[in-house]
């Protein structure tokens, strides 16, 4: 994804410091996450790949299309590892479609919420499914305790953060629906 990032900077003309000016992140966080030592958060993705004018998926898709059908077999998917959160993950769904609307992930959160710049809001709204354990949500004025089955939605705009809360390991189904323009 690294690679991806720095050649839709270059392919743009925009410098380190024109990605930041239009992403809201800083100049120091984008040259780590293009020499892969940092691994964008889904908020941090939505933001870069906004400068870049293009959609998430291609950040972390190896390939892409514009057909609009995506099969993705369990043990095909575009798995994350975040090593600024330890145990967090995130798998990719659909990764490969170009232009849509709604943004799938599995995540795994961390066991502790994170303090960094992805604990922040994002454009558009968010939908979350716990599909295994208990996740905790944390907002600016409260947190949310969810169990499996549980779901919220919210504007994404509104910064929240996740943690997986118990012995086992939470997943969710996470869907950012977010308009591009």
């Amino acid at each position: 994804m690294s690679q991806k990032i720095k050649m839709l900077r270059q392919q743009m003309g925009m410098s380190l410091q024109d990605m930041a000016d239009a992403s809201g992140l800083t100049k120091s966080y984008l040259s780590k996450v293009e020499r892969g030592i940092c691994v964008p958060s889904i908020a941090a993705a939505i933001k870069i790949s906004t400068a870049l004018k293009v959609d998430v998926g291609q950040l972390f898709s190896p390939t892409s299309s514009s057909e609009m059908l995506s099969v993705v077999r369990h043990n095909e998917r575009l798995r994350i590892v975040r090593a600024a959160d330890e145990g967090s993950s995130m798998e990719a769904l659909a990764a490969e479609i170009n232009n849509k609307r709604m943004q799938p992930f599995i995540v795994y959160p961390p066991s502790e919420l994170s303090n960094g710049p992805h604990a922040a809001g994002h454009a558009g709204e968010e939908f979350l499914y716990v599909l295994t354990g208990s996740i905790e949500i944390q907002f600016p004025d409260h947190r949310e305790q969810l169990k499996k089955g549980d779901a919220i939605y919210f504007n994404a705009l509104l910064p929240h953060c996740l943690r997986s809360a118990g012995k086992q390991q939470a997943s969710a189904l996470v869907v950012i629906s977010y308009d591009q323009g």
